[in-house]
């Protein structure tokens, strides 16, 4: 049990940095500054600055015996307890959570498949996303390997309409950027130390949308956010 804790504060740990020194320090997600600063800048719509909450789902939970893999149940279960969790916080504590599983670190396949077939469906079956959004992430993500062409809930956004976006875009950018670069980028995105679960609330991102709206021509263009970070984190 010591050396599970231990390994359960390491993935805290490591995530905690991801926000803060990666997440953060790139803003690639524009109203995510730090572990403790998430929300900024949407006050003028009413949305508090509040935390980023992170649970560590691991064989502790649920009488689950050690040495094995939370199953597609358990994390589903656990997903369901960080929602309820984070709907009922005040959301000057808490503006959005991560939920990771370090132990499908190095099984892509299996956290992509839990996360697509029995957890979003399960998101859609409740009507659950009048009320929260979410995103998957994991240290091998590749949005290749996951073959889809349009967006779909949970994932990134495929490399072909990133580099359309790029190409419609008229901001002045003259960087080169090759295809295999825009990919790379692209990925790395979403490349989280440990295979993790981003919940947020509904709520906010609809005031977020509201704010750019209101921002007229100040604000930024539709699917910049995409080109702009395959931009900052290219080779």
């Amino acid at each position: 049990k010591e050396s599970e804790q231990a390994s359960c504060d390491d993935a805290r740990t490591n995530t905690e940095d991801w926000v803060n020194n990666f997440l953060g320090l790139y803003r690639l997600c524009p109203y995510t500054s730090s572990v403790t600063r998430a929300a900024v800048g949407l006050k003028s719509v009413g949305v508090p600055v509040g935390g980023v909450h992170i649970t560590v789902g691991h064989t502790g939970y649920c009488n689950i015996p050690s040495k094995r893999k939370l199953n597609a149940a358990e994390v589903t279960s656990l997903f369901w307890s960080e929602v309820s969790f984070l709907l009922n916080s005040p959301q000057d504590e808490w503006a959005t959570s991560l939920l990771v599983f370090p132990a499908y670190d190095l099984d892509f396949d299996a956290f992509i498949e839990i996360c697509d077939k029995i957890v979003e469906p399960s998101v859609v079956a409740t009507k659950s996303t009048d009320y929260i959004g979410r995103a998957w992430f994991h240290p091998l993500y590749n949005a290749d390997a996951v073959g889809h062409s349009t967006v779909i809930a949970g994932h990134a956004i495929p490399h072909k309409m990133v580099e359309q976006f790029r190409a419609s875009s008229n901001d002045g950018n003259k960087k080169e950027l090759h295809y295999d670069s825009l990919a790379r980028a692209n990925d790395l995105v979403r490349q989280t130390p440990h295979a993790t679960i981003n919940i947020l609330r509904r709520s906010q991102l609809t005031k977020a949308g509201d704010y750019e709206k209101s921002l007229g021509h100040r604000g930024p263009k539709p699917n910049s956010v995409y080109v702009r970070n395959a931009v900052r984190l290219s080779d």
